[in-house]
């Protein structure tokens, strides 16, 4: 995987596996583990923004040039379902726009083939 295309600390740290970023999108699957889970037992909400969060963040990114940094400036999640500890999860993110000054992306994630969470953000455009 070229540079550009491994992830950073963050989402290693919490087990993230960037499977692919390209003019399609991005897709990211992790398994997160009971340290993931809230007091509930289910998959903490944070872990499952920074989850749309990181592949919302691949999706422009592999719309722009390489040089082009495109942080986040919103996230809007909503939660459908609690996710399960120690089941995958498949995270599907795409750029809808990416402009000359904003990009607009949205993610979808799934566990067990049913719809759990999804976003949409936006996103500055910093050339280098």
């Amino acid at each position: 995987m070229e540079e550009r295309q491994k992830p950073g600390p963050f989402s290693s740290s919490l087990g993230f596996d960037l499977v692919h970023a390209d003019a399609d999108g991005a897709r990211i699957e992790a398994t997160p583990g009971p340290e993931h889970a809230n007091g509930a037992g289910i998959v903490h909400g944070g872990y499952l923004a920074a989850l749309l969060d990181s592949t919302t963040g691949w999706a422009v990114h592999a719309a722009f040039p390489p040089g082009v940094a495109a942080p986040h400036t919103n996230l809007s999640v909503q939660y459908l379902r609690a996710a399960k500890v120690g089941d995958r999860l498949v995270c599907k993110g795409t750029c809808l726009r990416a402009g000359r000054r904003v990009a607009a992306a949205e993610a979808e994630i799934t566990q067990d083939g049913v719809l759990i969470a999804k976003a949409a953000t936006t996103h500055a455009r910093l050339d280098a």
